[in-house]
């Protein structure tokens, strides 16, 4: 079978300072019209899914003044979605440092099964403070031991998307029996972190269960989903680095004994313009309008404190943690971003609009250009767009981009199946 290159959106709304980009409608109401349209335009596409990261908080206290309000929970989000759209994949980021695994494996097979068979978890360990404060006040396990968490998460929801076999509904109405009870597997887990009975009480869905995403780089977290996931989102910044971290993420899962490799599908912020000219113009009204003091907020979860710090100076690198408990990957790659070149504050801040991975601003055959770069050279086997938030850029990408990468035969004209797996190139577990 021909590799096919993969594409998925990132959905969240009024990302950063997107809030004030000239054209933009805010409110409640505005931003549901941009999500339907987002996820429309997506699907247009033929876009594997619409991807909703999430953190359980709404941020540092230093970036509150900057940040709009309309950041939708990712579950309900996506179930309004899902009557909107067809064939499109619906991602949503779950917690499993404060989400409860029943929870979670009910609220996932309820989307999968809504949306027919379009559901994918992104599975994160929560490292905010400020999550942390919203469920108690233990305050952030150390970094390795939500990976333990995690993995007895993903054992429990599993076990939980187990209690139903494909054969264990008989629905026989003249004996008024749905389910055949010797065949209803009750989890009864009882580990270091949770004791879940069970069972769920959910047949399995069209694909079987949930796509597993994850996104993890560290160490531990590429072990973690060299385990587990079907598909990885990275943050890797360049070429090189990327095609490293395939290689190792590979060469870990085969060492775990899967047979199916998950797929690598990095962040990619883009804008796309006519001309290289005309993009030109476009980045430079994203640089117009990003506030750096709500970048500078945001930094701190990652602990980086540029509080103070002068714009128009050098970075002062001291301000960058030696380690951290918090996002390892997130420390490194932010701190890469800051060593390329000699930027100014607030050239690196401008950097970090679009997260640590790749990017690419210019003309359609630019953008496809760099897309096939990374996508032939096994740098990526597609990746999650970041949008810069400017209205028309999707659009943009999807009837000027696209179709470029169609005519060099990367991409698909049509969907291949009606269920997440299917568009994947996944089997049903």
């Amino acid at each position: 079978m021909t590799r096919q290159l993969h594409l998925l959106v990132l959905g969240n709304p009024r990302f950063g300072s997107s809030w004030r980009y000239p054209g933009v409608v805010n409110g409640p109401a505005a931003v549901l019209d941009s999500l339907i349209a987002t996820a429309k335009t997506a699907e247009r596409g033929t876009f594997d899914a619409i991807f909703f990261a999430d953190t359980l908080n709404y941020g540092p206290e230093a970036a509150w003044a900057h940040k709009s309000t309309e950041d939708f929970e990712p579950f309900t989000t996506t179930a309004a979605l899902s009557r909107e759209t067809e064939r499109l994949g619906l991602v949503v980021t779950g917690s499993a440092t404060f989400q409860a695994p029943y929870h979670l494996a009910r609220q996932l097979i309820s989307l999968d099964h809504l949306s027919g068979g379009r559901a994918g978890w992104n599975v994160v360990t929560s490292f905010a403070e400020a999550a942390a404060a919203n469920f108690g006040d233990n305050g952030v396990l150390a970094h390795d031991e939500r990976y333990r968490v995690a993995e007895e998460t993903i054992d429990v929801v599993h076990k939980l998307w187990n209690s139903w076999g494909a054969d264990t509904v008989v629905e026989d109405r003249a004996a008024g029996v749905y389910n055949d009870r010797a065949k209803i597997q009750v989890p009864n887990h009882k580990g270091e972190f949770f004791t879940v009975r069970g069972p769920l009480g959910a047949a399995p869905s069209r694909q079987g269960r949930p796509v597993i995403f994850q996104a993890g780089s560290s160490t531990t977290g590429r072990a973690f989903a060299a385990r587990h996931a079907e598909v990885i989102f990275t943050g890797q910044g360049d070429f090189d680095r990327g095609r490293t971290f395939v290689s190792q993420v590979h060469a870990a899962a085969r060492e775990s004994g899967r047979e199916t490799l998950p797929l690598v599908t990095p962040s990619l912020g883009f804008i796309v313009g006519s001309t290289e000219e005309e993009a030109a113009r476009h980045e430079q009204t994203v640089f117009e309008q990003f506030i750096p003091e709500y970048q500078i907020g945001w930094l701190q979860e990652v602990d980086i404190d540029l509080t103070g710090a002068d714009l128009d100076g050098p970075v002062p690198l001291e301000a960058f943690a030696a380690s951290t408990e918090t996002h390892q990957t997130a420390l490194a790659g932010y701190r890469a971003l800051a060593t390329q070149g000699t930027p100014t504050v607030r050239e690196f801040l401008f950097r970090t609009v679009t997260a640590f991975g790749a990017r690419v601003a210019g003309s359609p055959e630019k953008v496809a250009d760099e897309i096939e770069r990374w996508f032939t050279g096994r740098a990526a086997d597609g990746f999650i767009l970041g949008p810069s938030g400017l209205p028309g850029q999707l659009d943009l990408f999807v009837d000027h981009v696209v179709p470029i990468l169609r005519r060099r035969g990367l991409f698909r004209h049509e969907y291949a199946g009606d269920t997440l797996r299917a568009n994947l190139g996944l089997s049903n577990p």
